[in-house]
This record gives C-alpha cells, sequence and structure tokens, in this order.
C-alpha cells in the first residue's frame, strides 16, 4: 500500500491567521446567539421545557416531561441546562439555559483547533522540505491547518444552525 503524497508548502503558504482576529471570529459566532432571543424553534423551546421542568422540579431528572411527553433523547443536556437554571436564579432562564451549551460551543471550537494543531504537528503529516530551504515552519503549518480546521467547522456548524440552541445534539459535539 503507498503512503499518502506528503505536502509541498512554502512558508509563505503556511502563514496562520493572526490570533486576535481567529479570536474574534470565533467570539462573533458564539455570543450573538447567547444573549437577546428567546428559544423559538420546535427543538429549541422543547429542550427548554424539559430543562426549566427539571430545575423548577416538576418533573423527575431521571425521566423528565412536558405536557406528559416523556424525552426522547439523551438526559445530560437536559440536566445541563437543568443545573445552570438552578446555578444562575438570578438571570433569565432561557439565557441561563444557553450558557452552558455557549460554552461547550466553545470548548468544541477550541478542542478542534488543539486536535488539528496536534495532528498537523505529527512527523508524518509535515510538508517535505524543498531542496534549498523555504519550507514551512513545523509551528506555522500546524497552526494553518488548525486554522483551517476552525474555520471549516465554524463553516459547517453554521450550516446546521445547531450552535446556539439548547438542544442535545450540541453536546454530541464534545
Amino acid at each position: 500500500m503507498n503512503s499518502p503524497n506528503p505536502a509541498l508548502v512554502s512558508q509563505r503558504e503556511a502563514e496562520p491567521l493572526p490570533r486576535l482576529a481567529l479570536f474574534i471570529l470565533s467570539a462573533a459566532y458564539v455570543l450573538p446567539g447567547l444573549f437577546g432571543r428567546d428559544p423559538w424553534k420546535n427543538a429549541d423551546i422543547t429542550a427548554f421545557g424539559y430543562i426549566v421542568n427539571i430545575a423548577q422540579g416538576k418533573t423527575s431528572w431521571l425521566a423528565p416531561t412536558v405536557g406528559g411527553l416523556p424525552a426522547d433523547g439523551a438526559l445530560l443536556p437536559y440536566w445541563i441546562g437543568a443545573l445552570f437554571v438552578r446555578l444562575l436564579p438570578m438571570v433569565d432562564p432561557a439565557l441561563a439555559a444557553r450558557i452552558p451549551f455557549a460554552l461547550l460551543l466553545a470548548l468544541a471550537l477550541s478542542l478542534t483547533w488543539y486536535a488539528a494543531y496536534h495532528l498537523a504537528r505529527s512527523e508524518s503529516a509535515q510538508p517535505l522540505p524543498f531542496a534549498f530551504g523555504g519550507e514551512a515552519e513545523p509551528v506555522d503549518y500546524a497552526r494553518a491547518i488548525a486554522d483551517g480546521a476552525l474555520l471549516a467547522l465554524i463553516a459547517s456548524l453554521g450550516l446546521l444552525q445547531l450552535g446556539h440552541e439548547t438542544t442535545p445534539e450540541l453536546v454530541q459535539l464534545v
């Protein structure tokens, strides 16, 4: 079996994005869905209903219901949301329920960047050295790959629109 062809990447091609720009872009993706909105989609409002009912003690933590209908998914996301609603009674319940999901989204973005970075730093992922120098430095190459992986994840999640919801699917990312 043949090994994959290694990359030919110059130092100029491996320029990573400025850290501040990447951080601002990530924050611009995570924060707008956190503040100033109510749950409006069917799955979002349903999950919020389970979270609030658990937090207020109107239903069991092990078998939550809303209007007599049992939860059909994993319970951990509802528990996490209910825990934050209970821990932050001074905050609007809709915002308190979204906080852990925003933190999980930020964690998923961070873990994606670091996983791609460490994978690209491995010996087998490094580009070929040029005969007269000028090839990408391992750290710069890895940062450029990680930046691209993070941007691809943000673009993909932007299409799915689950990053700003209190649904169980977001917890599956982490």
